[in-house]
């Protein structure tokens, strides 16, 4: 299943002023292979979607995540038109 995950950073955490706490975070995401990270520096925050068989498979990411920012990701589902109704059963909707 692709999720987006969202990450917003904090304007008073100064990550940037830590390069190595920066390519920590990046790197635990990156282990998962995503489909895409965007970065925000206007917004500072960072875009990634990955496809990963459940939440469970992101743990690490977003642990480093939460040490490095001090934020929860926000982690949502989503899918296409043809996996949408698994989603709905997933929920308990279908």
């Amino acid at each position: 299943m692709k999720y987006v995950v969202q990450i917003e950073i904090p304007a008073h955490n100064r990550v940037e002023d830590d390069p190595e706490k920066v390519q920590s975070l990046v790197a635990a995401w990156q282990k998962l292979n995503p489909i895409g990270m965007y970065f925000s520096v206007a917004r500072r925050s960072v875009t990634v979607i990955v496809d990963v068989p459940n939440e469970d498979a992101m743990f690490e990411a977003v642990f480093e995540t939460w040490t490095t920012v001090e934020e929860y990701a926000d982690i949502n589902p989503v899918v296409g038109v043809d996996e949408f109704p698994a989603l709905l059963q997933r929920t308990g909707r279908g």
